[in-house]
């Protein structure tokens, strides 16, 4: 039987690509699309197979219902609404009831493509890869991770790229900082997430080398219009609980804001960095082999803070 997605169009909001993109989207499964709560309800209640659930509005009831008749459906919420507004309108419970944020931007192009990235990801257990959020053929540049000596040659690496490319001194500025946190996850953080414990005892201006099996990967690229940069390690550490742990712990302080400037925090506050200073989140996990975090930049718009811009945030998860 064949997988379907059920596309939850709900008026009020700002509403879904257009049917054609999200038959493309949703290729290799059945789609059904509903327009009102009542009719969400009655295919929830009445879909075999379902695969995923995607909604335009962080319709509580609608998400509730999804989680009683299809536990292994994955629901992804599209929305232009901040990360504080959905989960304020979720009783907080957006850790739970949502497993995918997409910002609903404007061109819609986006919107469109990262949704279809995101529902055939998992229909083809394909997870890993910043290729797959650039348009295809765009190079992309792959440099190994060894120790903390790499941190700031391959910073100023990607720094330089993204002023090579015309990107301006913020894009680049906000590249170099990301690059930053992203390695510092992977040289120190994500050994000790992993059980390896002698790397945590030294401070971060300690020069660690690591091991040949500990080495990373930094991946980086540029398509004219998404500005995309991954970390993979080889531990698959990271989990979805934690992630979400890690977010809403620092969402709550009063004084987030000014959390960007300090270098305390570990991995928690290096992930809510890179989202901050980022359009999207990205990270795909392969338990005890693999995590790799990827940041996404929309290079036409400018990244605000999180009182004024929807954020996209993904956890993909690979046996």
């Amino acid at each position: 039987m064949s997988q379907s997605v059920l596309f939850i169009d709900l008026p009020g909001e700002r509403p879904l690509p257009e049917a054609t993109a999200l038959r493309v989207a949703a290729e290799g499964a059945e789609m059904i699309g509903v327009i009102d709560p009542h009719a969400a309800l009655t295919a929830i209640q009445n879909a075999k197979n379902l695969r995923f659930v995607v909604l335009n509005s962080p319709a509580l009831d609608l998400l509730d219902a999804v989680r009683k008749a299809h536990p292994q459906a994955l629901t992804i919420l599209v929305t232009d609404a901040t990360m504080d507004r959905y989960s304020q309108l979720l009783d907080g419970r957006e850790d739970t009831l949502v497993d995918h944020v997409i910002a609903s931007r404007t061109p819609i192009e986006w919107t469109i493509h990262e949704l279809r990235v995101t529902i055939q990801k998992v229909l083809r257990q394909d997870i890993f890869g910043v290729a797959k959020y650039l348009t295809s053929g765009t190079p992309v540049t792959e440099l190994l991770v060894k120790g903390s000596a790499d941190r700031d040659a391959w910073n100023n690496r990607v720094m330089n790229f993204a002023e090579e490319n015309r990107l301006g001194h913020y894009t680049a500025k906000l590249a170099f900082g990301i690059t930053e946190e992203l390695l510092m996850n992977a040289i120190y953080d994500a050994p000790l997430a992993a059980g390896i414990t002698h790397y945590g005892e030294l401070p971060r201006t300690a020069t660690i080398e690591l091991k040949p099996e500990e080495y990373s990967r930094l991946s980086f690229g540029c398509d004219g219009r998404t500005f995309a940069i991954g970390v993979a390690d080889p531990f698959g550490a990271l989990k979805r609980e934690k992630l979400y742990q890690y977010l809403k712990k620092v969402l709550r302080r009063g004084d987030s804001a000014n959390l960007i400037d300090t270098k305390k925090g570990g991995a928690g506050l290096g992930l809510f960095k890179i989202l901050y200073s980022s359009h999207a989140l990205v990270c795909n996990v392969r338990p005890g082999k693999c995590t790799e975090v990827i940041s996404l930049i929309d290079i036409e718009h400018q990244v605000r803070d999180f009182s004024r811009m929807a954020r996209s945030i993904h956890f993909f998860h690979a046996s």
